[in-house]
């Protein structure tokens, strides 16, 4: 069985785009003849199959693969050809078809209005009733809004974004985006708005500043984002730019954010629709099995985990206790803490879930969750998994949703300033320390300090999201041997002079890697980086210690005097509990 992730679309935002999707799957449709009659033939080569994609678009009835519809990727990207039916459909910004990524996020918005059907048998899709209703309306016609009403508040994270504005609050797609998806998980992140701030307001250079704006976003913000712009199109919400003021010890940093958005009454009138006051009004909202988690070896089994949690609490008002119960009859065995987790996010994307004098009831009228049958090998709960859960049992004052650093230390290159930013914000929000996330090129990842110790000391940091164990290879080591003398020297001629985030009276110093786990020789890595620094001490950690760490800082068990010996241990840092 195919593993997609429908459900959440980060890219598409012309509705024109979308109706010229759902149109490939009518026969009688203008979008139709001109695939046939025009564009297949001028823009796919026969050895792309141009022939075999006429062919199945006359079959009868219209059903069509994914990977017809999607096509593949080129590597290099300027050699790319158009080699799928939705490719062709849609033209691109500089080429006469799109590629592989914003046809397949076409795909998946259709499906998640309703649109269009998949059949996981045939790995395919065909137009459903809905969508067939949809073709037959006139582009910008009064039948045409009313379709789209219906079917974008079927899809509930458009409903989370309405219920988030709808008391009135200017929001930055970085502070919808907090409150959005199954937050704590790799698949729904969100960059710390913050930091981004903060970060802000060291560059001088306003295309930096810019590309910083447009380009810096978790993919909770990009959905976010995505979401705002369709609810802009139906008049749901207007975009405003929103001035950011973060203030961090005695000094504050601001930033005009423009991705802001605040609700309109025609909004709050659809959210009222959305939300249905009695079961006859009420709109069926579309959940997917897929929608349910994103990323991970282990998404199957939290699919269905939480789909099981679903189904019963539509049925009827359940305790976690009852739910806990259900589960461990179907060989899910959760704790408390989890499944509570899972309600929580599934009142973050969107459905509509209520706390009863029994427990929890689900007062949305759900439709497409179907749980498919699967291999068992795909129902295991990974290493990563199971250490995100355990983990989550013992945090009691740091907020879930920091979790995610656990993930993003295992994700490599592709999450990798995430990981530095949510880093930098969980020492300076949860721990007490004041710093700034720096990267960047010729600058360390990141930098802490203390202000009101009898001794205050910084530390330099290095973020290392690494899928296998972190030896520190001597690149790594030299890299930070480099950083470390620079604060020691100091010399003026060097660009950029980073340490002077640094205050002037902070005069001891460290230096610490935070990483996924830590193996090989890592200790004789940070003994020689000690050595090469007048004796500067160090150490490692990782996020699971770090989380730990945050944790006991908040209980008042350990404090920051205590993280100094902590992290100048020339080892790993390691957390026990008793």
């Amino acid at each position: 069985m195919k593993l997609h992730t429908f459900g959440w679309i980060q890219d598409p935002g012309k509705i024109e785009n979308l109706r010229r999707t759902v149109e490939v799957f009518d026969n009688q449709s203008s979008t139709y003849h001109e695939l046939i009659g025009e564009l297949i033939p001028t823009l796919i080569e026969e050895r792309d199959g141009r022939n075999y994609f006429i062919s199945e678009l006359k079959r009868t009835p219209l059903k069509l693969k994914y990977t017809d519809l999607k096509g593949t990727a080129f590597i290099p990207r300027k050699d790319s050809r158009c080699n799928g039916i939705i490719q062709a459909v849609i033209k691109g910004q500089r080429r006469e078809f799109i590629g592989d990524w914003p046809a397949d996020n076409f795909i998946r918005w259709a499906h998640a209005l309703g649109f269009i059907h998949y059949d996981s048998r045939t790995d395919s899709f065909s137009i459903t009733k809905f969508g067939s209703q949809y073709t037959k309306t006139q582009t910008g016609a009064p039948d045409e809004k009313e379709i789209l009403a219906q079917a974008f508040l079927s899809y509930p994270p458009i409903m989370r974004v309405l219920n988030l504005l709808a008391d009135g609050d200017h929001l930055t797609k970085f502070e919808i985006g907090k409150q959005l998806g199954f937050v704590g998980e790799d698949g729904f992140t969100n960059l710390p708005q913050n930091i981004l701030v903060r970060s802000l307001a060291q560059i001088e250079d306003s295309k930096e500043k810019n590309k910083m704006l447009t380009d810096w976003e978790g993919t909770s913000d990009k959905y976010a984002r995505m979401i705002a712009r369709w609810l802009d199109y139906m008049g749901w919400v207007t975009q405003e730019e929103k001035q950011v003021v973060v203030t961090f010890g005695s000094k504050e940093y601001k930033s005009s954010i423009p991705q802001a958005y605040t609700i309109t009454p025609a909004g709050l009138k659809a959210r009222r629709r959305g939300l249905g006051t009695n079961i006859q009004k009420r709109i069926s909202k579309n959940v997917f099995w897929e929608m349910l988690a994103t990323k991970g070896k282990d998404r199957a089994y939290i699919r269905t985990r939480r789909a099981l949690i679903l189904q019963e609490i539509s049925k009827k008002s359940l305790s976690v206790q009852a739910l806990q119960q259900v589960l461990t009859s179907k060989e899910f065995n959760e704790t408390e803490t989890t499944i509570i987790n899972d309600l929580k996010g599934l009142e973050q994307i969107g459905l509509n879930i209520q706390r009863e004098q029994k427990g929890y009831f689900l007062r949305d009228t759900i439709q497409n969750l179907v749980i498919p049958n699967f291999a068992t090998k795909e129902t295991i709960k990974s290493d990563i998994q199971e250490s995100i859960d355990r983990c989550r049992e013992l945090l009691e004052h740091v907020p879930h949703d920091y979790l995610v650093l656990i993930p993003l230390s295992f994700s490599g290159r592709e999450g990798s300033r995430l990981f530095e930013m949510k880093t930098v914000e969980l020492l300076v929000e949860q721990c007490g320390f004041d710093g700034l996330r720096l990267g960047e090129t010729d600058r360390p990842d990141g930098l802490i300090f203390t202000r009101e110790l009898t001794e205050n000391y910084g530390v330099i940091i290095d973020t290392k999201a690494y899928g296998k164990s972190f030896n520190i290879p001597r690149q790594e080591a030299d890299k930070m041997t480099r950083y470390v003398n620079e604060n020691i020297q100091r010399d003026p001629r060097h660009s950029p002079k980073w340490w002077e985030h640094f205050p002037s009276d902070v005069n001891l110093f460290k230096f610490l890697f935070v990483s996924s786990k830590f193996g090989g020789k890592y200790e004789n890595q940070l003994h020689r980086i000690s050595r090469s620094t007048q004796d500067t001490p160090g150490a490692g950690i990782t996020s699971y210690n770090l989380l730990l760490l945050a944790e006991e800082i908040r209980k008042k068990k350990v404090n920051l005097q205590d993280v100094s010996e902590k992290f100048g241990c020339l080892s790993e840092v390691e957390i026990n509990w008793d």
